[in-house]
């Protein structure tokens, strides 16, 4: 699809075998999202993200649904959070982030859950939550075990959660390339 060319911080998440785009900023913030059939190798748009325009948000699945949340525009963070589900083509609102309201965290899914932390509300944060879309609530854990950052890189492979660079300017610019490993069995992160 083109119009990725020209716009940056969008977000997006896998179910089956359709990936899914959107959200961003390309000179205005964007709600529109596409979801890319690999076989057919065609985009197609799908129906509008449900909340406000942003860029700088999470996404990730868990199961046969696609979860969005936080980003930020000019003037607000944000700290809602949505279900996407692919059978209706329809979002539905889900309850908020436990955490602030922040821009460029990360997010993944490990056995059903979703995670979602790290990220910039004004601060660096370091924060990590759980999501149980079953119960539709989230729960604090640990804290991320490197430094305070905001736009790092996230996935999970099996059942554990991995992040690891990005930056906190607080201090001269400090870019990181340290990684790190969360076992949610035993709540707890390691340097990898």
């Amino acid at each position: 699809y083109d119009a990725f060319l020209i716009s940056d911080h969008l977000i997006g998440f896998t179910i089956g075998d359709n990936g899914f785009i959107g959200l961003g900023y390309d000179g205005s913030y964007l709600k529109d999202f596409w979801q890319y059939n690999a076989t057919a190798n065609v985009w197609t748009q799908i129906a509008d993200f449900g909340g406000f325009p942003r860029a700088s948000a999470v996404g990730f699945n868990i199961g046969s649904k696609g979860y969005v949340g936080t980003g930020s525009d000019d003037y607000n963070d944000y700290k809602d959070f949505w279900q996407y589900d692919p059978a209706t083509n329809s979002w539905s609102k889900k309850a908020d982030f436990g955490g602030t309201a922040r821009g460029r965290a990360v997010g993944f899914c490990i056995n059903n859950k979703g995670y979602l932390g790290t990220g910039y509300d004004g601060a660096y944060r370091k924060d990590f939550w759980e999501y149980d879309p079953v119960l539709n609530i989230w729960t604090q854990k640990v804290d991320f075990g490197g430094g305070a950052r905001f736009s790092a890189v996230s996935f999970s492979i099996g059942s554990k959660g991995y992040v690891g660079t990005g930056s906190n300017y607080s201090n001269f610019y400090n870019h990181y390339k340290d990684f790190w490993e969360y076992d949610p069995a035993i709540n707890s992160w390691s340097k990898k």
